[in-house]
């Protein structure tokens, strides 16, 4: 799947990106020896303890800022009917699991490397089966998605992820290194040729995968929750252009440091309109987000500006 950076290291915003050749400034070392002392840190510690202490600090710490406010503001846009209360409850518990999340992230060679932590779906094989000659594999940030590489060992697939570069050059080799190990045929960061080389790699019969699930504003339009988002027409477009299946899943989070796998098949069309077959393919994909968050709401990063509205 997608190999997105944890809650601790968000994506870079706008005009403040690397640019290639850029130099490596103290603000880089400084964010990178902090990482590294962090990550020592908390991978010399027992993986079920620093995904509890981390979660712990971040369900305390977060709800005194304003992406708290956020959390809430938009489960109030796409859940009217819960109460305050179910919507405190929910976006205190979905801090406590991106703390979780973070944690894990810093042991996620070790999590890929004990398949007994993630139960997998009684159809299982049936997907192994779908997946030997290709596949493209979309999740959303649902449970622990940083760990839907432990999929791709599991059916003895190549896979390559696709992930969003950091800011900082030092911190995104360090994290980069920590996942290679469950895509052996690459990890890429988002950039415009991405595309082609991901078509060219689903031909060959890799399989691809991704988080799919942020706002795009170059994107789609999608009814997500019953009201009007943008999503990346990247997953449905490789599976349509490739020919390869369409795959959407999730790693949820049951206790702990284990996790529930769900997958499912999503249909992509194949007519004369390829723009229209892909709109639809993107619809059908939110349409199984939406179904298991709504079964999951404080597993889901309610966050970040899904839909299309002004901002409050």
């Amino acid at each position: 799947m997608d190999a997105e950076h944890p809650a601790v290291a968000p994506r870079p915003k706008r005009g403040k990106r690397r640019k290639k050749g850029g130099g490596i400034g103290f603000q880089h070392r400084f964010e990178y020896v902090f990482v590294r002392i962090f990550g020592l840190f908390l991978r010399r510690l027992p993986i079920g303890l620093t995904s509890a202490a981390l979660g712990t600090a971040l369900g305390f710490i977060m709800p005194l800022t304003a992406r708290h406010r956020r959390a809430l503001d938009n489960l109030a846009y796409a859940i009217p009917q819960l109460t305050d209360a179910e919507r405190q409850t929910i976006a205190r518990t979905m801090w406590r699991n991106l703390g979780r999340v973070s944690a894990e992230a810093f042991q996620i060679d070790k999590l890929i490397e004990d398949p007994q932590r993630v139960e997998l779906p009684e159809d299982f094989e049936k997907y192994r089966g779908l997946c030997r000659e290709g596949v493209i594999a979309a999740t959303a940030h649902l449970g622990n998605w940083e760990i839907a590489g432990t999929l791709p060992r599991i059916a003895a697939l190549p896979f390559a992820g696709v992930y969003q570069a950091l800011h900082n050059p030092l911190v995104e080799d360090y994290l980069k290194a920590m996942r290679m190990p469950a895509y052996p045929a690459g990890l890429f960061a988002k950039g415009p040729r991405l595309g082609q080389t991901l078509v060219r790699l689903a031909r060959e019969g890799k399989g691809v995968g991704m988080v799919a699930d942020f706002r795009e504003l170059r994107g789609v339009p999608v009814t997500f929750f019953g009201q009007r988002a943008y999503a990346t027409p990247l997953p449905a477009m490789l599976a349509r252009l490739s020919g390869k299946p369409l795959l959407a899943g999730a790693i949820l989070r049951t206790e702990g440091v284990h996790f529930r796998v769900i997958l499912k098949q999503i249909s992509v069309p194949s007519s004369e309109d390829r723009d229209a077959d892909i709109r639809d393919a993107t619809q059908r994909l939110h349409d199984a987000f939406e179904e298991w968050i709504r079964c999951e709401p404080a597993q889901w990063m309610w966050i970040h500006r899904k839909w299309a509205r002004p901002r409050a």
